[in-house]
């Protein structure tokens, strides 16, 4: 019995194909040949190289799968990336789902995004809330919008898939690292000058990974679990930091108005003049941290039997592996 998972070397698939090794499961890994693949280095994974990019590589990736879980996305913030965002999380899905079909895979999981939920003016977001093309969104929220559409075309043609929308990862087994895992980083080595104000629902990377296993063993074909956490704002997580790294959190708080327009101008200085730099921060990221928007995971924890651990317990365990691994 083998399990293909995609989007192995990322900091959900890190710690997820390590947990299916512990388990005892024959586990493939799809991997791009240009990339140094260190994540998975001394692994007893079989190796599969391929690219969500090409339909042919994706259809021998999954030859011989009992299941797979398509962890794999580009994740950007950054204006002008459109196209790649398409390509690889719309495309990429679509040849994936395919595959799975045609080959006869008994179940998949999709891990899509909360990005791709609807923000619940009143409260908590479920499963039902759809994107509203009203709302301001980014491009990779559409992105991972559309791909869960892909989903759900090859599930109406016999897929036996479900998806899963987990919010901010975080914690240990963060290679690359993240943009939340760049931001501990960056705290403890005393290179954050200022913070901003705001919140975020984030969740432990080991709660996202009993989400998903859970869901492949019970998840209901054709539906969707939130794997939310916790609401936090940045300040209460910038004490988190402030207690295990020993470094002093910022006293400068800049207003939310004041940085979204800041963002307005540095937004548009990156596009037209650096558009192969990576933002630290947006118009798009400043909004998303001031929306308000949260989940609920009541779903995943009554018919999947998820046990919520402590987002404080994932914060201190993702400093620790930084410290670990050398990069703080």
């Amino acid at each position: 019995m083998t399990t293909l998972v995609t989007g192995a070397t990322g900091h959900l698939g890190a710690n997820f194909v390590r947990e299916l090794l512990n388990r005892g499961e024959k586990v493939r890994v799809l991997l791009r040949k240009d990339s140094k693949n260190t994540e998975v280095d001394g692994l007893d994974v079989e190796r599969a190289y391929g690219d969500l990019k090409d339909e042919q590589s994706l259809i021998a990736a999954v030859k011989g799968c009992d299941y797979v879980y398509h962890l794999a996305a580009f994740v950007s913030i950054r204006n002008g990336d459109r196209k790649e965002l398409y390509d690889v999380n719309v495309l990429g899905t679509r040849y994936l789902m395919q595959a799975c079909r045609l080959e006869g895979v008994k179940k998949v999981v999709h891990c899509s995004s909360f990005g791709a939920v609807g923000n619940n003016p009143d409260g908590a977001s479920n499963e039902k809330w759809a994107v509203s093309p009203y709302e301001m969104t980014t491009d990779y929220e559409i992105s991972k919008t559309f791909a869960e559409l892909e989903v759900y075309k090859e599930i109406a043609r016999g897929l036996p898939a479900v998806i899963v929308n987990p919010s901010g990862i975080v914690g240990p087994w963060d290679f690359k690292p993240s943009l939340l895992g760049r931001t501990i980083i960056e705290f403890a080595q005393g290179k954050m000058r200022g913070s901003v104000k705001g919140g975020f629902d984030f969740v432990p990377v080991q709660d996202v990974v009993q989400g998903h296993l859970l869901a492949m063993e019970k998840g209901i074909v054709g539906e969707r679990y939130l794997l939310t956490g916790e609401q936090h704002t940045i300040n209460e997580t910038l004490d988190w930091l402030e207690e295990f790294t020993g470094k002093a959190k910022p006293k400068l708080v800049i207003p939310t108005f004041i940085m979204q327009n800041i963002a307005i101008v540095k937004d548009w200085i990156e596009r037209k003049f650096f558009p192969h730099v990576y933002p630290r921060f947006n118009y798009h990221s400043i909004r998303l941290l001031n929306c308000g928007k949260f989940g609920t995971h009541n779903r995943a924890i009554q018919e999947l039997g998820l046990k919520p651990t402590p987002v404080k317990e994932a914060y201190r365990d993702a400093v620790l592996w930084f410290k670990e691994h050398g990069y703080i």
